[in-house]
């Protein structure tokens, strides 16, 4: 069903990118993979795939696009570290929402689209106990999440202009091999991998539901090839929520050793929300998808990763 296929990725040398780029490949598609390399790396980039640096808010990339002329796209790219973005919120907007429209623009120019697949967030829903399901109100707390909000609405108002089948995945948390920015789970393995048993960590109480990066590229290529009409958003998640007490007590379990946690007061985020668990049911529904991964199962399989000395 890929074989063939071109399929543009943005932010395809980021850490969901890259690996989702990765696994088209592999599938027989004719990949693109864009990236102004912010976060990301060329080397991420598998040999097999067209990779073009640029910022996904340069008129060059209605260039790009055009030449290309993609039957899919998947829109990865985005400034996503909520510190970051809290810290810069006009840049977090320019790349998020003013790029997001430039690509939008550029895909309009297109005959050739078949499929936009859009990767927005579970922040866009506001703090609330119990799993968040696709019909559940929204209400960002951070310009992380009201960006991604925004770049739904554009996507909704793109497919109802166009006709062409647009799907929006509202990813929970996910980790995995080569991330690039300092979240939870590489914040406790990096600690780990440098030897200490005694790791300094922020809020200890919010709990999070967290997903492996090759069940998310799985989700993906099901939005991907599955999808076919009008316009709709899934959840992307394992409906299991964890807290960063329990991340810590799983990957003493994956590591087989006692890990001890020291709260440090310039690690706590005053923002953190309680909760934020996803309702999956939708995906199940639709496309009988279901995430693989085992959470202990996944992070013992970066340690081991770590000792074969591959990038994380």
């Amino acid at each position: 069903m890929l074989s063939n296929r071109k399929v543009l990725v943005t932010g395809g040398a980021g850490f969901i990118g890259s690996q989702l780029v990765q696994t088209l490949t592999e599938q027989g598609a004719n990949v693109l993979a864009i990236d102004n390399c912010f976060s990301g790396s060329p080397s991420l980039v598998p040999d097999d795939a067209q990779f073009e640096e640029v910022d996904i808010r340069d008129e060059q990339l209605h260039d790009i696009v055009a030449e290309f002329q993609p039957d899919a796209i998947v829109h990865l790219v985005a400034l996503h570290y909520i510190p970051y973005c809290n810290a810069n919120p006009e840049e977090a907007f320019e790349v998020n929402v003013m790029g997001t429209r430039n690509l939008l623009d550029a895909a309009r120019e297109l005959d050739s689209l078949e499929t936009m697949v859009f990767t927005s967030s579970a922040a866009v829903y506001p703090p609330r106990e119990g799993p968040n399901s696709e019909r559940s109100e929204t209400g960002p707390t951070d310009i992380y999440g009201e960006t991604k909000l925004v770049g739904e609405d554009l996507m909704r108002l793109f497919q109802q202009e166009t006709g062409v089948p647009t799907v929006t995945a509202r990813l929970f948390n996910v980790y995995g091999p080569n991330e690039t920015n300092e979240h939870l789970i590489p914040a406790v393995l990096t600690q780990v991998r440098s030897g200490d048993r005694e790791i300094e960590l922020g809020n200890l109480t919010p709990k999070r539901d967290f997903i492996h990066v090759s069940d998310v590229v799985d989700a993906l290529l099901t939005l991907l090839t599955e999808f076919e009409d009008g316009y709709a958003a899934y959840n992307v998640g394992t409906g299991t929520e964890w807290s960063v007490r329990e991340v810590v007590e799983k990957t003493s379990a994956a590591l087989g050793e006692e890990i001890d946690i020291v709260q440090a007061d310039d690690r706590v985020r005053e923002s953190d929300r309680p909760h934020l668990q996803a309702d999956i049911s939708r995906m199940q529904s639709d496309f009988g998808w279901e995430p693989d991964v085992e959470f202990v199962a996944g992070l013992k399989a970066l340690l081991q990763q770590d000792e074969e000395v591959l990038v994380t």
